[in-house]
């Protein structure tokens, strides 16, 4: 059962590894960060390395309400300017979730993806983009109202980023601290976590240059899910896309 997450995570990587001649990738760079978002009046302390999100423990506390305020928090911090929501169509985020499975007497354990993108920067055959990605996991108990933590045993983040060019090809710029790899038409990211129910990656100026333009960014974000025995030693998958497009301005 679990040949799935072989094949999906290979979507990511060996694709990646065969065709990312025409991409700039720099050395990870150890950089850590820790910010404060506030949940009911409540700081939960969130840290930041690489890029990549931890959120810790929150006894007494909506599980699933803290990680849909992380996603807003950090998809908050990517600013458009001013015209260039006007110039492209499509959403700027996405947000699905599902239940996987159910544990008798116990609850529902669903699984969710989110994915969120902006537009940083607008020069036609130049674009930035930045946006955040995340997958997580809980349990909705029969005897509480609100949701507690489940963590899987294997959680796989994944996203890719595709441009895509008028005419010609793409050439993709990474920038130091940024956790993605280039690949021939966008960039990707891809780790896997264990014994966690949260897992998401901030980042900025992934930069995509075409002579004749860019006319079409996408981003597909899926998480995978492995809980054991308990969810049948399946692999559940959830996925949240964003297609943005170039209008007539």
């Amino acid at each position: 059962m679990r040949q799935k997450l072989a094949w999906f995570v290979a979507l990511f990587l060996v694709v990646a590894m065969l065709q990312g001649v025409s991409a700039t990738n720099y050395s990870k760079q150890s950089k850590v960060n820790t910010y404060t978002v506030y949940i009911n009046s409540q700081k939960i302390p969130v840290l930041v390395k690489n890029g990549m999100i931890q959120i810790p423990n929150t006894p007494g506390m909506d599980r699933k309400e803290v990680f849909m305020a992380v996603n807003r928090y950090f998809s908050l911090r990517h600013k458009q300017p001013t015209g260039i929501s006007s110039l492209w169509y499509g959403p700027n985020s996405d947000y699905e979730q599902r239940k996987a499975f159910s544990i008798p007497h116990q609850g529902d354990v669903y699984i969710s993806a989110y994915a969120s993108l902006t537009i940083e920067k607008d020069q036609f055959s130049v674009v930035t983009v930045g946006g955040y990605s995340s997958a997580a996991c809980w349990i909705q108990p029969y005897d509480y109202w609100w949701s507690q933590d489940y963590p899987a045993k294997d959680l796989t983040l994944g996203v890719r980023l595709k441009f895509v060019a008028v005419s010609g090809s793409v050439y993709v710029s990474i920038p130091p601290g940024v956790a993605f790899y280039g690949t021939s038409d966008g960039a990707e990211y891809s780790i896997t976590l264990h014994n966690t129910d949260y897992a998401g990656v901030n980042f900025d100026n992934i930069e995509a240059t075409a002579i004749y333009g860019i006319w079409r960014v996408e981003d597909h974000t899926a998480g995978s899910f492995y809980f054991g025995d308990v969810g049948e030693n399946t692999d559940y998958i959830q996925g949240a896309n964003i297609i943005k497009v170039r209008g007539q301005g």
